[in-house]
């Protein structure tokens, strides 16, 4: 989307804005205060992990058969 255009449009403009803010008597922009940043906790994104809860989701949804003698899954 950047574009020859978008340059003859808003270039004069931008480089009026930079050259006026080079003047003495130019107002000061305050800087925006930082957000902090949060750390989160990892979540385990491990195939053994994934394996695990979908084994748990099918043992509650239907769980295994004991007398037959084998596993269900």
């Amino acid at each position: 989307m950047d574009t020859p255009q978008f340059g003859l449009l808003f270039g004069v403009t931008a480089a009026r804005h930079e050259a006026e803010s080079a003047r003495p008597w130019a107002p000061e922009v305050p800087e925006p205060e930082r957000i902090p940043r949060v750390r989160r906790a990892r979540a385990p994104r491990t195939r053994r992990s994934l394996a695990g809860a979908l084994h748990h989701l099918a043992d509650t949804i239907a769980p295994a058969n004991s007398c037959e003698g084998y596993p269900a899954r």
